[in-house]
């Protein structure tokens, strides 16, 4: 396990505070939609949108990243532990991102993978826009499966380059532990993210099944 810089677990919330006037908000801002529902009548909604989004369209990536070996050594997915302020925790999540202005998502996916764990990969599926939490905002990403071969040498002693407000740790588990990896950290106090939690139950229901 490689801890950069300070643990996510010592970060604490300090205050929270009512908003009412989003203008200097540097990520989210707040919008009234009107739309006119199936029956025709005229409805409201309240969301939120994220402020920096390319146009691309797109607002970020995450990786999914399998470390793969030529020892012998069973697959591993790298995870990462970060403190996530709106839900008041450390969250487990995969390496994501926002994608620059010009970028598209394999290379925003490569460098972000770079960046966060120091890790160089290779894409081998890019996954449809995906939609986080569509009856409260519009942010959206591409979920990208990455396969980082462990026996080069620019992976051996991977050196992240992190900015000066990120404090992430990474970690590795076995791919074929990955569920039950995560049942484990959520009762440790960890929150987990929608979108990693979806794809290992969707790996456990699959040996489930027998699919």
């Amino acid at each position: 396990m490689v801890v950069l810089k300070g643990k996510p677990e010592l970060a604490k919330i300090l205050k929270i505070e009512k908003v009412k006037d989003t203008s200097d908000c540097k990520w989210i801002g707040l919008e009234k939609i009107t739309y006119k529902d199936p029956n025709g009548k005229e409805r409201a909604w309240d969301s939120a949108v994220r402020t920096t989004r390319n146009s691309g369209n797109i607002d970020g990536i995450g990786m999914f990243t399998i470390l793969r070996y030529k020892d012998g050594t069973p697959d591993q997915v790298l995870l990462q532990k970060q403190f996530r302020p709106p839900v008041e925790g450390v969250c487990i999540e995969v390496p994501a991102g926002l994608i620059d202005a010009n970028e598209d998502v394999p290379t925003a996916a490569l460098r972000e993978l770079k960046e966060e764990t120091g890790y160089i990969g290779k894409i081998i599926e890019q996954g449809p826009v995906i939609y986080n939490d569509p009856g409260f905002t519009n942010t959206n990403m591409s979920l990208v499966v990455v396969e980082v071969d462990m026996a080069l040498p620019e992976n051996q002693n991977p050196i992240p380059a992190l900015e000066e407000n990120e404090f992430i740790e990474c970690f590795k588990v076995p791919l074929t532990d990955l569920h039950e990896e995560l049942i484990k950290l959520e009762k440790e106090g960890y929150k987990l993210d929608a979108r990693l939690q979806n794809v290992a139950h969707g790996i456990y229901l699959a040996k489930k099944f027998n699919c």
